[in-house]
């Protein structure tokens, strides 16, 4: 099959055109900010140095970011209007995921770096096994050096590898310091070019999905943008400050049916209703539901003690996601934790759920181990993170 792939998440811009034969085209150009002016152009000229018209694509690739919110956008758009054009497939993989799965690293812990502005970078963060095949291991991070170093030290410590590998084009600058904090970690063996084209359409075209921390076979391809647009964040607190609150109570036995089909939405492995029955009357479980204008928005079922606690289950049905739900079962829980003087708090969260990852990240909870595949469905890892009091 012959595909196109768009490698624009950086100023460094490249067009690859691959077919069953090999590479036959591919055009590297630094652009700037003219992504907009530039890639239809690039595009073209790879396709005509190729000897390809549109219509014999049967891919088109796009770099899914993190990167800039410029290059992503722009470069999935494309991707989709030529795919539209043409009847190909659009494809897409993270920058992090094409880097991190392009590095002949074993047993180690691969963390890639992509430049986020002048002072920050983004983060992901990978294990490669004995035999070199790589997975997702945690949602990726962005910040300046000192938040990225200490997220790479809690990585390397739930991943359990032999050796950290910091590979990409976010090395360079902060070379020196990444080996005072971790020697060896930057030897020139591994990359640390611009993002490749060639590099994105093997990942794009991998059938491996999100346990190697790419899109699942027949997902619609959407951004990754790590941290929002200004304008989108804004946006987003306005609408949550217009919303009617969040009320939180008890979780009674009448509402297992409909927290049943809550749990079938949005699981692929739903708890069954006798389960929650069984759950509700432990002494130690505490379950509460969220409801918003009458209807249930979430619920969450922990087991707390003084010794620690497990929170087991928290949903939230998909219309009310980033609406603050969650959020408040998590407060809610962290509440009556404290209260209870609970040492600490465990709960078992998918690798590629990124969003869940934050929120967690938000409320204290760090990572604390890794379930090697897990979750059945996907064959994901389940990552552990732990959260303990201030002062613990």
């Amino acid at each position: 099959m012959t595909g196109l792939s768009i490698e624009a998440a950086t100023s460094r811009v490249e067009i690859a055109v691959r077919g069953d034969d090999g590479l036959r085209a591919h055009e590297i150009e630094e652009v700037g900010h003219g992504h907009t002016r530039r890639l239809t152009a690039l595009i073209a000229r790879a396709l005509g140095r190729a000897e390809v018209r549109p219509t014999q694509l049967s891919w088109v690739a796009a770099d899914l970011g993190p990167g800039s919110f410029t290059g992503v956008r722009v470069g999935l758009a494309t991707a989709r209007a030529l795919a539209l054009a043409s009847g190909a497939r659009v494809r897409g993989a993270s920058s992090l995921a094409a880097l991190a799965g392009s590095t002949s690293a074993r047993r180690a812990l691969i963390c890639p770096l992509v430049p986020a502005g002048r002072l920050d970078a983004y983060a992901g963060f990978f294990r490669a096994d004995a035999r070199g095949a790589v997975s997702l291991l945690a949602a990726p991070r962005v910040g300046p050096l000192a938040t990225i170093v200490q997220a790479i030290r809690e990585a390397f410590a739930a991943a359990g590898t032999a050796n950290v590998r910091i590979v990409g084009p976010g090395v360079p600058r902060w070379r020196e310091a990444l080996e005072r904090s971790f020697p060896g970690a930057t030897s020139p063996e591994w990359r640390f070019e611009g993002l490749s084209a060639l590099d994105l359409a093997a990942a794009a075209l991998s059938p491996r999905g999100p346990a190697a921390g790419l899109p699942a076979p027949g997902d619609e391809t959407q951004p990754l943008y790590v941290r929002s647009a200004q304008a989108e964040e804004r946006v987003r607190h306005r609408a949550s400050a217009a919303e009617a609150p969040v009320a939180l109570r008890p979780f009674r036995v009448d509402d297992v049916p409909a927290a049943a089909v809550i749990e079938r939405r949005v699981f692929s492995d739903p708890w069954p209703e006798s389960f929650f029955r069984g759950e509700l009357g432990h002494p130690q479980v505490y379950a509460r539901v969220a409801e918003r204008g009458g209807r249930l928005a979430g619920y969450s079922v922990a087991w707390l003690a003084a010794a620690g606690g497990h929170l087991g289950n928290l949903a939230v049905t998909p219309e009310e996601r980033r609406r603050g739900v969650a959020r408040a079962l998590v407060e809610d829980l962290l509440a009556r934790a404290r209260a209870l003087k609970t040492e600490s708090l465990s709960l078992e969260v998918r690798v590629s759920n990124f969003a869940a990852q934050a929120l967690y990240r938000t409320h204290g909870f760090r990572l604390a181990g890794l379930r090697r595949g897990y979750y059945r469905d996907t064959g994901e890892d389940a990552l552990v993170m732990e959260w303990r009091p201030k002062g613990a």
